[in-house]
């Protein structure tokens, strides 16, 4: 897809826009953010396990946005340490929903039309800016580094959250995962994947059924516009 330029708060943020591949679905999300893994370890847009989730929310109708966070792949700016990092999300948000062709009063409407999704890094600072944002109605973090930041906020945000982990995860102890996990209210929609580390290497395909599954659990629970 053609490369984007965000206007972000330190500079130039590189994001590509992937169109629908399906008719607009009648509920739930109707746009996808998607946020990438941490930059220090070569973490960009390009990621397999973005463009993973970025194919199923396409194909299930939802316009997608992904970006470069400040300092990686050509996006102006240094890293931040997930602070600066949650006004790039901001930016793109409103970037997507322009895409979208949504005001914000149609975005936060019925409980919010957009998704936020994001991988390991992306998960943290994606879902931390998702929970409180009125336009975000859903959440959906892969491999969430618990060990790493702050996840109780996230927990206790109330709305709809999708985790998938991998169980033999090397770098985030699935102990400590599940027992965050404890916290969440609602109970969120759990998908551990058996096999998978941390980078998911051959197991990609539990992401497409992940998301495919979430999507439409979202769409049961809100009325058809």
């Amino acid at each position: 897809m053609p490369e984007l330029e965000i206007s972000g708060p330190v500079g130039v943020l590189r994001a590509r826009h992937d169109p629908p591949q399906a008719p607009a679905p009648e509920s739930g999300p109707l746009a996808a953010l998607v946020c990438h893994p941490h930059p220090l370890h070569g973490g960009t847009m390009d990621n397999k396990v973005v463009m993973a989730l970025t194919k199923a929310l396409r194909a299930a109708g939802l316009h997608v946005l992904r970006f470069n966070f400040r300092g990686a792949g050509g996006s102006e700016g240094e890293h931040d340490a997930a602070r600066g990092e949650q006004d790039d999300v901001r930016a793109a948000l409103d970037t997507l929903l322009e895409l979208a062709g949504l005001s914000a009063a149609e975005a936060s409407a019925e409980g919010g039309a957009l998704l936020v999704a994001g991988f390991s890094f992306g998960s943290y600072v994606g879902l931390e800016v998702g929970r409180a944002d009125p336009r975000v109605g859903a959440l959906l973090a892969v491999a969430p580094p618990v060990n790493h930041y702050d996840y109780s906020a996230i927990a206790t945000c109330g709305k709809p959250l999708c985790v998938v982990y991998a169980r033999d995860d090397e770098l985030v102890p699935v102990t400590e995962v599940e027992r965050w996990l404890t916290s969440v209210s609602p109970p969120p929609r759990l998908v551990p994947v058996v096999g998978a580390t941390h980078l998911f290497h051959g197991k990609l395909r539990p992401l497409a059924t992940a998301v495919d599954g979430f999507l439409g659990a979202l769409r049961e629970r809100r009325p058809a516009r």
